[in-house]
């Protein structure tokens, strides 16, 4: 069982990080957060905007 949730943490660090680079967040820094709260991370992260989110053409 120890296994395994090793395994959860480390495959939630790696797709926190890949979920935050693509919203426009560090890469690093959420792979820490992930890293410290484990997959509770991955909502989190959405919870925030997006920041590559398109404005609509608004300056």
């Amino acid at each position: 069982m120890d296994v395994i949730t090793l395994v959860v943490f480390v495959v939630s660090i790696h797709f926190a990080g890949l979920v935050a680079s693509r919203r426009g967040r560090s890469f690093r820094n959420w792979g820490w957060v992930a890293a410290l709260i484990g997959p509770l991370a991955l909502p989190l992260l959405l919870l925030f905007p997006n920041l590559h989110r398109d404005n609509g053409g608004h300056a």
